[in-house]
């Protein structure tokens, strides 16, 4: 603090002086005879110094005030270059700490995956441990021991040639979003019906009875995957995602809640229109009361059954669908009986024309001749 205030004092008198000479010499008067100047004891060391009292002329101090700036000015200059460089060190080393990180992830991921790989492996051991020891005939045979070519449980369920015993279903992958989701429901209930088969025996199967564009697409993505350096598709649930992604859209939901919304009979029967309305929630997950679902039923019934239905009472969903039912039945018996009716009265019918006598071969009665 001091020093900057020396430095300061020493400012105004360098202006000062500096000013005061400028005067004089527009006066035509002699110069100002030099007032000394204080310096700092850190000034009192530099080379331009000529005594030792610390007195110099303004012009002195002035090249000496240069020659401080300019070594401010280098030494500013060193400090920035230094900040320029640990700000590029530390970008660097952000750098790397950031590529690191993403190693991790990256082995992480294959950890998990081959973890989970191990643990279908050993799962698939273990049921055909169990089932070696519990096969009539077994329980004597030394440990670990199996005839030949004995692969487990999913031997029973293949042919000689690796094949399943049962049908896959099969996907073209045409734009159809309800053949998609009829074929991940069925392919999904068939692994559940066969659990021994690995995650990717499972995929191999379902992806080998893709045809048209679903097998190219399916080919497509196995090789990118492979050429990016991606993990392959290992299990169910990461080809289910992949699937849905392609042949479900982003707004099938909110188009199933407005087709569900906007359903009426219209021309359907009752039945084919509750079945519509019941696949329909099925495909939006949709979760709510008997009696909203009573109600949106009974709402979107034709105005005639509608009205019928109303006198009836029901307590769940089997009873209102039987009533309308019945009041189908019943409105298409009236309208036969009417179109009878209607057409009875139109068309009646005309009398026999007489028929003639056939003749007779007994001998006519005597009768008396008309007389004129």
């Amino acid at each position: 603090m001091d020093v900057k205030l020396d430095m300061e004092l020493d400012m105004k008198i360098y202006h000062g002086r500096a000013r005061e000479e400028r005067e004089a010499c527009a006066r035509g008067e002699d110069a100002v005879q030099p007032v000394p100047i204080r310096l700092d004891r850190r000034a009192a060391d530099h080379p331009e110094n000529k005594d030792s009292a610390d007195i110099i002329t303004w012009r002195e101090f002035e090249a000496l005030l240069n020659e401080m700036r300019r070594e401010f000015r280098t030494q500013d200059d060193e400090l920035k270059g230094k900040v320029e460089e640990m700000s590029q060190k530390l970008n660097t080393a952000n750098e790397i700490v950031t590529a690191m990180q993403d190693q991790m992830m990256d082995i992480q991921c294959a950890i998990r995956t081959l973890t989970m790989s191990v643990d279908n492996l050993k799962t698939q051991q273990q049921q055909q441990g169990e089932d070696a020891d519990d096969a009539p005939g077994r329980g004597d045979r030394p440990r670990g021991w199996a005839p030949f070519g004995h692969h487990g449980r999913g031997q029973d369920e293949e042919d000689g040639l690796g094949k399943p015993k049962f049908s896959i279903p099969k996907f073209e992958g045409r734009a159809d979003v309800e053949e998609y989701l009829t074929w991940e429901l069925k392919i999904e209930k068939l692994w559940n019906l066969h659990p021994n088969y690995t995650e990717d025996r499972k995929i191999k199967l379902a992806s080998s009875e893709f045809d048209g564009y679903a097998l190219r697409l399916w080919d497509a993505l196995v090789r990118n995957r492979q050429e990016d350096g991606e993990l392959p598709i290992i299990t169910r649930r990461a080809m289910k995602e992949v699937m849905n992604s392609r042949f479900v859209p982003t707004n099938y939901l909110r188009t199933i809640y407005d087709k569900l919304t906007l359903l009426r009979q219209g021309v359907k029967t009752v039945d084919e229109y509750y079945m519509e309305m019941e696949l329909l929630m099925q495909r939006g997950r949709v979760r709510e009361s008997l009696e909203m679902t009573m109600q949106r039923f009974l709402n979107g019934l034709k105005y005639d059954i509608k009205g019928i239905v109303r006198h009836y009472s029901y307590t769940n969903m089997n009873q209102l669908l039987h009533h309308a039912r019945e009041a189908e039945s019943q409105m298409a018996e009236e309208a036969k009986d009417k179109s009878r009716a209607t057409g009875a009265g139109r068309f009646t019918p005309h009398a026999p024309p007489p028929m003639a006598p056939a003749p007779s071969t007994r001998s006519a009665p005597y009768s008396t001749p008309y007389m004129w």
